[in-house]
């Protein structure tokens, strides 16, 4: 394996937020309400194989991928179908469950360790492992017939208020180190990169073996997984790159090792909006009602499973997504401020120096949904290119993602990034334009 390696970014940007998480372990008890939801799956097209009534048991198929139908999403809890929500177009928004509140959230399997990748991937497609995978480009699940050129595992988190990932890996080290020797098999031993902070501790991951480690510093979107293959394995149209989170390696590496299959995962409470934050233990879909009922600073707050950056309202049901490892609570805007502009804003955050608060620079923001200004056309700007590190054109690509010129967008390198990676473009916008949602609706065309 290739030495140590150390990659500094230059440019990007630190939102300062206030309501980072403490290191407590909040009390959540299990609730009895389950919702497991296909679009935490991007571009997932679901086929349903129960009904409300039928009995589930860890591990029991819910909905596979049309696609794909060796592609199973099974049930995180033993329980019964509550309830199918469907939306518009009676597209599948939820399978309720309501869980057996005796019952583990676990389960054991028995099977015979694999001695190949293909017997590995069989296991993961059977058991609903393998949506614990995301590949590059597109961020889908990854077909089981390709093999990836290399395999990503991000360490840490440079979003806003993101989480310690010791706390969340801790006591998980030894299905850790499992769990990469399995992803090696089912990748055909394609090269397995660890990128981890540099400066810190990173005492959960630097004992792994058989991996390339890579050290990362500077500003967000550092520990981006786009922007960390970017600096070291970029690919193209025809390239296939694995990312996994490390809890999901950990569950993955549990599953071989101890033929045990359970969807628990640790994550983080924070905002400026929440009374006491810290870390909580929970198992994939578990409703979050109880959670969050107490610990609001008032009612009028916006909920998102994930960073504030990129992640997603939280509405109809309140459950961390799959991949997400924060729920991020912050105040509803849209208040307006008379001569707000005149007063000299020392609790303002601005990327300019628009406001005075850049003379205190390690001051914390308690920011909202407020745009604090006007949708407008499309401005001829460089401020894009202090917060986008890729070797690319992002106002360039943004507007060719916006009326959709596929060969445009292709020669620009639309296949090395994806929305979140424009997540600060679309922060410092001064068009306030939903670049995320434009980028992924142009690669939809692809």
């Amino acid at each position: 394996m290739k030495n140590r390696e150390t990659y500094k970014i230059e440019k990007g940007l630190d939102l300062r937020m206030a309501g980072a998480a403490t290191e407590n372990i909040l009390d959540f008890v299990l609730p009895d309400r389950f919702y497991v939801r296909p679009g935490d799956f991007r571009w997932l097209m679901p086929k349903l194989l129960v009904q409300v009534g039928d009995r589930v048991n860890v591990g029991a198929p819910l909905f596979c991928d049309k696609r794909d139908e060796r592609v199973l999403f099974v049930s995180p809890v033993t329980g019964t179908v509550r309830d199918i929500v469907r939306g518009e177009k009676r597209v599948i928004e939820a399978v309720v469950i309501d869980r057996d509140p005796d019952a583990q959230t676990e389960a054991a399997v028995e099977f015979e360790m694999p001695a190949d990748g293909d017997t590995v991937r069989k296991q993961l497609l059977q058991y609903g492992l393998w949506p614990c995978l995301r590949q590059r480009p597109f961020s889908v699940i990854p077909n089981p017939d390709i093999r990836p050129k290399s395999v990503f595992i991000p360490c840490f988190d440079s979003n806003p208020l993101a989480p310690d990932f010791n706390i969340l890996m801790r006591g998980k080290e030894e299905d850790f180190r499992h769990g990469i020797q399995m992803l090696r098999l089912a990748s055909g031993n394609a090269p397995t990169h660890l990128c981890m902070k540099e400066g810190v501790d990173n005492q959960s991951f630097e004992s792994t073996e058989n991996v390339e480690k890579h050290y990362f510093s500077g500003p967000h979107p550092a520990g981006n997984v786009g922007t960390q293959i970017h600096r070291i394995d970029p690919i193209d149209k025809d390239d296939v790159v694995w990312y996994v989170d490390p809890q999901e390696v950990a569950r993955i590496g549990r599953f071989f090792l101890e033929h045990r299959l359970d969807f628990s995962k640790t994550a983080a409470l924070t905002g400026p909006a929440i009374k006491n934050t810290g870390y909580f233990n929970t198992v994939y879909g578990a409703d979050l009602s109880a959670l969050l009922s107490d610990n609001l600073a008032h009612e009028n707050v916006r909920v998102i499973s994930g960073s504030v950056l990129s992640g997603s309202k939280l509405e109809m049901f309140p459950v961390l997504g799959f991949h997400d490892l924060q729920i991020t609570v912050i105040d509803e805007g849209g208040k307006r401020e008379v001569l707000g502009w005149l007063l000299p804003g020392f609790k303002k955050w601005s990327l300019s120096r628009t406001f005075l608060a850049w003379l205190t620079p390690k001051r914390t923001y308690n920011v909202n949904t407020s745009l604090h200004g006007g949708r407008r056309a499309v401005m001829m700007t460089d401020v894009y290119d202090k917060v986008f590190p890729f070797d690319l054109m992002p106002l360039q690509l943004l507007k060719a993602c916006e009326i959709k010129d596929i060969e445009q967008m292709e020669a620009l390198g639309i296949y090395e990034v994806d929305s979140e990676d424009f997540a600060l473009c679309e922060l410092v916008c001064p068009s306030k334009k939903e670049w995320q949602r434009i980028v992924e609706e142009a690669m939809l065309e692809l």
